[in-house]
């Protein structure tokens, strides 16, 4: 008979077994029921590649979709503002000191070329007046003595003719005569000189030769167009350079904008433009790149830009606000994928490229985006299939095995 103590022993031990059985069926009963985890990516052995089959992909909710080939104009669209086309803008000032003596306009007229805006009274211009008709004068006297000197010729040939007087006293007579020639021109000049200071002036002689009526100055606009400012009132004291009338052919408007300097390839002069405003939403209006500074701002470091825009109907004003559309002339093929497929990842660009049982990693370089699609310039070709919705997912995964790996 084996002692009490063993049987003790062995009654414990078969409790404890019993227990242990318990405790493993009720832990596999709960592994049993409990849903499964998600699949993870896993990192494979090269850089930049997670592996993952078709099954986990789906259940993840990661999408892959194709790059797609599009036809699509660069465009470049900034603010800008509008103004005056100053090769039609006259900005009128008076050349001489004086008082205005009659307003013949007044803001917003429209005014045709050569068409009076003003009067100014001017010492200056009785002073002129004088020299006119003081160089009219020698002119009269000048052509009398040439009249007296060439009859004078004339007589001492036929004298010498009739061998009544002697060779050098026709000589001499030809000498007085084309002195007399010399003189004439001269006056002719002097008169030609004072019409040309009265017509700089504004006035024509040949409309008023006794200049009792031109004794104040016009103030004509050099071209045709509108009224825009009027800087005197009736009697104001002027002086030379003191600005009068701003007169434009609002027919066309520039539209200026500032694009930054890596936008420069792809403008240049002679490209159409398009400018929209607030006042009319959804209207486009065309226009056409005349300019493209050859300089930077210090400052913004941006380029200026200047576009001619029609204006025919007069709807466009200037100093309006205005987002203009600038960019290639003719539709170019790029490469373009969701913007979703797009991650930053150490600084740098890049898209999951999918390839068989996973995804590897792939730089790129990004263009413009447009309706939900980024332009790839490099790094990836049509037709290649890249991870779209879920791409962080993937992206995720990578950074938690690269700071496994670390560990």
């Amino acid at each position: 008979m084996k002692p009490a103590g063993s049987a003790w022993r062995r009654g414990v031990a078969l409790v404890a077994a019993g227990a242990l059985v318990t405790g493993i069926a009720v832990a596999a009963r709960r592994i049993w029921r409990q849903p499964a985890a998600p699949p993870v990516a896993a990192p494979a052995a090269g850089a930049g590649t997670i592996q993952l089959g078709d099954a986990a992909q789906r259940d993840a909710g990661i999408e892959v979709v194709a790059s797609v080939s599009l036809a699509r104009r660069t465009r470049i669209k900034a603010p800008g503002v509008l103004s005056l086309d100053e090769t039609r803008t006259a900005r009128i000032g008076s050349m001489v000191e004086g008082r205005v003596n009659r307003l013949a306009a007044q803001v917003g007229d429209r005014v045709e070329r050569g068409q009076v805006l003003a009067e100014l009274h001017a010492p200056l211009i009785h002073q002129l007046w004088a020299e006119y008709r003081k160089a009219v004068a020698e002119q009269k006297r000048a052509l009398t003595e040439l009249d007296y000197a060439t009859q004078a010729h004339l007589r001492a040939q036929r004298l010498f003719a009739d061998k009544a007087v002697s060779l050098q006293e026709v000589q001499r007579a030809a000498a007085d005569r084309a002195a007399a020639e010399q003189l004439l021109e001269m006056a002719k000049t002097d008169v030609r000189r004072s019409e040309e200071n009265l017509e700089h002036m504004g006035i024509t002689s040949g409309e008023d030769p006794s200049g009792e009526r031109g004794e104040f100055i016009p103030v004509r606009t050099p071209i045709a167009g509108a009224v825009l400012a009027r800087h005197v009132t009736q009697d104001t004291a002027v002086t030379s350079g003191m600005p009068l009338f701003v007169v434009s052919d609002l027919s066309t408007l520039w539209a200026l904008a500032e694009i930054d300097e890596t936008a420069l390839p792809r403008v240049r002069v002679g490209q159409p433009a398009e400018v929209s405003v607030a006042a009319y939403p959804g209207e486009l209006f065309p226009g056409t790149i005349i300019f493209v500074a050859d300089t930077l701002d210090p400052k913004t470091r941006r380029a200026s830009v200047r576009c001619l825009v029609p204006n025919a109907d007069g709807r466009l004003k200037p100093e309006m606000y205005a987002t203009i559309a600038l960019g290639e002339e003719t539709p170019r093929t790029i490469t373009a994928v969701p913007v979703q497929a797009i991650q930053e990842l150490a600084g740098k660009t890049v898209v999951f490229v999918a390839q068989e049982g996973g995804f590897v990693l792939r730089d790129v370089v990004l263009g413009q985006e447009e309706a939900g699609l980024a332009e790839v310039v490099s790094g990836l070709g049509p037709n290649e299939r890249v991870a779209a919705a879920g791409s962080f997912l993937l992206k995720s995964q990578l950074l938690q095995g690269a700071m496994a790996a670390e560990e």
